[in-house]
């Protein structure tokens, strides 16, 4: 009799799994989350970094789909002024993404194919950046 009832409970979960397919997720989101570490690491695009400067931040890396569909962008404004992150996925128009003094932001991006992208933190006043940053693939 238990035999038929897990059979029973797993027919009935394959038949509500397959009624509710996976919907695409947009290709960029902005988030500001309370945590700021982004768990599990799974592809390290950019490893855990703390960066302090007055020149701007750039990195680029490659997204391949075989790694995830998704891709968070970290990072933590710990300057005393306003910075802006840029982000350039592909071909798209880089988005400017603001990040006010002591909050973090992070920037989703969904994976369509291999794909090339830049991330660009600058100050638009000359002030000192400084920050924490990560990136990762899953």
């Amino acid at each position: 009799m238990s035999f038929n009832i897990i059979l029973g409970a797993g027919l009935a979960l394959s038949i509500l799994l397959s009624a509710h397919p996976a919907s695409a997720n947009p290709p960029i989101t902005v988030e500001k989350p309370d945590d700021s570490i982004i768990t599990p690491m799974d592809i390290q695009l950019i490893r855990p970094d703390r960066y302090s400067s007055y020149n701007a931040y750039e990195r680029s890396f490659t997204l391949d789909p075989d790694n995830g569909e998704d891709t968070n962008i970290w990072i933590q404004n710990t300057s005393t002024n306003t910075m802006y992150s840029k982000v350039t996925v592909g071909n798209l128009s880089p988005i400017d993404v603001p990040i006010e003094k002591g909050t973090q932001t992070k920037i989703r991006i969904g994976v369509i194919g291999t794909t090339k992208v830049k991330v660009y933190v600058y100050s638009s006043t000359g002030h000192k950046i400084d920050m924490n940053i990560s990136a990762r693939q899953f």
